[in-house]
């Protein structure tokens, strides 16, 4: 049986019993009872009994949903069971992630939920110096979370390798395609043992990933989470139509509010998230920036910060959206909106986790009316603007002339009338050339039937023809010197003599006399030593050595024993 035919599991049929019904280790318990957590979501209920069996899986829900826990707990259990130590360089599980901040916190929650067990999880990430991540793999780990390129450079070195790796998971599988990480994946999966686990979660499922699954996955299950939306329903969405100047007054009045507990604001750019962190930090608004080229330790750094509460507002581009899973964050302000609809999911699904309320605010500038559409259709949901504040405008009337409607309205219904108006008015126009650049004679101009039109310019009277050129006339005939006429005509082509130069500085009839070199002039130069080290001018020819030019190799030089020294003596 293929995955396309494999079980379709819903969420019908649930129960809100506890994680003992799934009938995990004690230790696994004691970790999600300590951590406050009683009762599993639903993709957790659907995803974590045949996991634990061991069959191929994979989960779509919507960010917040519980994924991670889905597949980590089933994971540690199995490790649990018959625990051996790791040996060196062999990752008995190998989880892949698309950032470096995902990676991270899918290690977090491992360690979380296997405290008090012998388990030793690693994150190879980008970013970090090499000789941490090497020793701590020649010491043997049970878990290894990573990214794709760091895991290919330890490959490459021989750091890493599959021989013992029984469970393979790819979270955020369509962000990894979108980043370009397929072959790697697939190398990836292909160096694993025939015999193995494959898990793929993701929170949309387009062809991309379903192509993916093809190679990948053998007889998985499909675990889906029916909802309504992309998004979760504790989210409140907004649109606030201002102009690009005007956005960053609106977001500074907006982060100024009490209702504001911690704000995740989304750029496009990294340089725009530099600078509108500084723009808010200027105007009195604790905020700092995270994007892929600040080094990792400033980004645990910015991170920890922002979790603490120390920095209110966190700029960051889409790079961060998949891997800030942080609490309290009360507001998501998209300052641009991304231009892949699957982005607007992953950053609206920072806020509104577990349940909690959020508030995602969109600011939408007449260009980005194209960009608005298909996330609205994307998240099936109409978002509704919010036009009370002072910079509201109005999209449908920008970019209006004297034409009547701009390019962003959405009524199109003058399109036809204002297409025929033209139409006519440049064939008027037509009409007018034709008849001025005519054969027709002035008394059938006008004898022709005129058009009263009210609105109708009346037509200016044709100007006079001008009279055409005949090559053929009698006249035309005289000027030969036209060499095409004279081509036409049969003659032959006219030869031009020399003109007399009749110049006045020019006496006529003289012969100009060929220019003589001197004889000394003719003579070839040659410099004479004088005394002094001075050289002068001299007409003699050198002479050349009669010696061969090259590296001296002894034999040309003569040498003579008796040769008296010309200084004094120096001493021995």
């Amino acid at each position: 049986m293929t995955h396309m035919d494999a079980p379709l599991l819903d969420d019908s049929g649930l129960n809100d019993s506890g994680f003992e019904a799934f009938g995990l280790a004690d230790s696994i318990l004691t970790a999600v009872e300590h951590e406050g957590f009683s009762t599993p979501t639903k993709i957790q209920i659907m995803a974590i009994p045949p996991l634990m069996e061991g069959r191929d899986l994979i989960g779509i829900a919507q960010t917040g949903g519980g994924k991670t826990a889905a597949f980590a707990l089933p994971m540690i259990d199995k490790l649990l069971q018959d625990y051996q130590k790791p040996r060196q360089n062999m990752p008995r599980v190998l989880i892949l992630a698309p950032t470096r901040e995902l990676a991270m916190q899918i290690e977090q929650c491992i360690v979380t939920f296997s405290k008090g067990t012998k388990l030793r999880s690693l994150v190879v990430a980008g970013g970090q110096p090499y000789p941490p991540q090497t020793n701590k793999l020649r010491r043997g780990v049970d878990i290894l979370v990573a990214t794709p390129g760091r895991l290919i450079d330890h490959i490459g070195r021989k750091n890493v390798k599959f021989a013992d790796t029984g469970i393979f998971i790819l979270d955020e599988a369509d962000r990894m395609l979108d980043m370009g990480f397929i072959d790697d994946v697939r190398d990836i999966s292909d160096s694993l043992p025939e015999e193995h686990q494959t898990v793929l979660f993701s929170a949309t499922m387009n062809q991309k990933v379903r192509n993916l699954t093809r190679n990948l996955l053998n007889d998985p299950v499909n675990v889906e989470i029916q909802k309504k939306t992309a998004v979760a329903d504790t989210i409140d969405h907004k649109i606030m139509n201002v102009s690009r100047k005007d956005k960053a007054k609106l977001l500074a009045e907006i982060l100024s509010g009490d209702d504001v507990e911690k704000a995740l604001v989304f750029a496009r750019t990294k340089l725009g998230a530099d600078a509108l962190s500084k723009e808010l930090h200027e105007k009195g608004i604790r905020s700092d920036a995270i994007h892929g080229d600040k080094r990792q330790r400033v980004r645990e750094k910015i991170l920890m910060n922002f979790r603490r509460g120390r920095t209110r507002v966190l700029v960051a581009t889409d790079v961060a959206a998949r891997g800030i899973d942080v609490e309290g964050i009360s507001h998501v302000i998209n300052y641009e909106l991304p231009i892949e609809p699957e982005n607007y999911i992953h950053r609206v699904g920072r806020t509104g986790r577990a349940g909690a309320k959020g508030i995602a605010i969109s600011f939408c500038d007449p260009s980005d009316m194209r960009l608005l559409r298909p996330i609205e259709s994307l998240i099936k949901l109409p978002i509704e603007v919010d036009a009370d504040h002072e910079y509201h405008i109005d999209v449908t009337s920008r970019g209006k002339g004297k034409g009547g409607k701009g390019r962003f309205s959405r009524d199109r219904g003058d399109r036809g009338d204002r297409f025929s108006r033209q139409k006519s008015d440049r064939y008027k126009s037509r009409d007018r050339v034709r008849a001025a650049n005519s054969d027709w004679k002035k008394d059938d101009r006008s004898s022709a039937p005129k058009k009263t039109a009210k609105h109708t310019k009346p037509v200016k009277p044709a100007r006079q023809e001008a009279k055409r050129y005949d090559p053929w006339t009698a006249e035309a005939r005289k000027h030969s010197d036209d060499p095409v006429l004279g081509k036409l005509l049969g003659k032959p082509p006219k030869i031009e003599t020399k003109r007399e130069d009749k110049s006045e500085f020019v006496k006529t009839g003289a012969k100009k006399k060929p220019f003589k070199k001197r004889d000394a002039e003719a003579k070839p130069f040659a410099r004479k030593k004088l005394r002094g080290g001075k050289k002068a001018l001299s007409t003699n020819k050198p002479v050349r050595s009669h010696k061969p030019r090259g590296k001296d190799t002894g034999g040309n030089k003569t040498f003579s024993p008796k040769r008296k020294s010309v200084g004094p003596k120096r001493a021995a």
